[in-house]
């Protein structure tokens, strides 16, 4: 078997298995799937919004699909894998599938894709398509677009950005087909200048004032500490703090010549 033909195989086995997982787990919001091939075994990832509805009950739901998917595609020691989607809202496949099980149900498309298309744009996408086809309203078939924001419809971005799904309601009139097309939050369109905003400045402590306030006591205590190092005698010691009890008592000015203390002088004829 050539390259070629192996690879078509395996896509179209990939594409056969979505399909046949889409129809199953409808009600557990299907949103997708991953086959990786390993030399003994093959692992199978299943994306939906509704884990323990593909779990079943103990586990029967799952061991069924495992069985079935081994029997009908030829794939040998499948283990499969389910991982919860954590925001519903920007999966396309997921929105697409609520979308058609409402207009099965009898609900007017009109109000269930503007519902939904708000709920899109509130979880943060930056656009939103979605597209309706069929017997809508009248005997002639015909399409209806519902859009909000920006959605890139060619080239790199499209591919990488957008998340693309379709899906089918059985109706009495026909079949209506369902397409939605999600651009992500994290999209970088190119030619887009993105700014980014400046970081507050934080204000800048004044502490000029305190170092200057500060600086006298430092120095007293380095000159208190200069000169104890070089006393070494209990004596000197004690003389110190005796000083240090003392109180300070400002020089008095000296008086002029020629003027005498008169009060000294009353006092001492008074004595005598």
């Amino acid at each position: 078997m050539s390259a070629v033909r192996h690879f078509i195989e395996q896509n179209s086995k990939k594409l056969l298995i979505d399909e046949f997982l889409t129809q199953e787990l409808n009600a557990a919001g299907y949103g997708g799937v991953e086959i990786r091939r390993l030399p003994t075994r093959t692992d199978i990832v299943i994306h939906a919004s509704r884990p323990g509805v593909v779990i079943g009950r103990r586990g029967a739901k799952i061991r069924e699909l495992t069985e079935t998917i081994e029997t009908n595609y030829d794939l040998n020691h499948v283990q499969i894998e389910v991982t919860e989607i954590t925001n519903p809202w920007l999966n396309a496949q997921v929105m697409a599938s609520r979308l058609a099980r409402q207009l099965e149900r009898g609900v007017r498309f009109r109000r269930m894709a503007y519902w939904i298309l708000r709920r899109i744009m509130r979880a943060g996408a930056m656009g939103c398509e979605i597209i309706v086809k069929g017997k809508l309203s009248s005997r002639r078939a015909r399409y209806q677009k519902f859009r909000q924001g920006t959605i890139a419809k060619t080239g790199q971005p499209s591919d990488i950005f957008v998340d693309e799904a379709e899906d089918q309601a059985v109706l009495k009139p026909g079949v209506i087909g369902i397409k939605v097309r999600i651009m992500r939050p994290e999209t970088r369109l190119p030619g887009v200048v993105h700014v980014t905003r400046p970081k507050p400045r934080v204000e800048e402590e004044v502490v000029e004032e305190k170092v200057t306030e500060e600086a006298p006591e430092e120095e007293v205590e380095e000159a208190i500490e200069a000169v104890m190092e070089g006393i070494t005698d209990i004596e000197a010691l004690k003389e110190l703090e005796e000083l240090d009890s003392l109180d300070l008592i400002e020089d008095i000015p000296e008086e002029p010549e020629g003027i005498s203390d008169t009060s000294g002088d009353t006092e001492s004829e008074g004595g005598d």
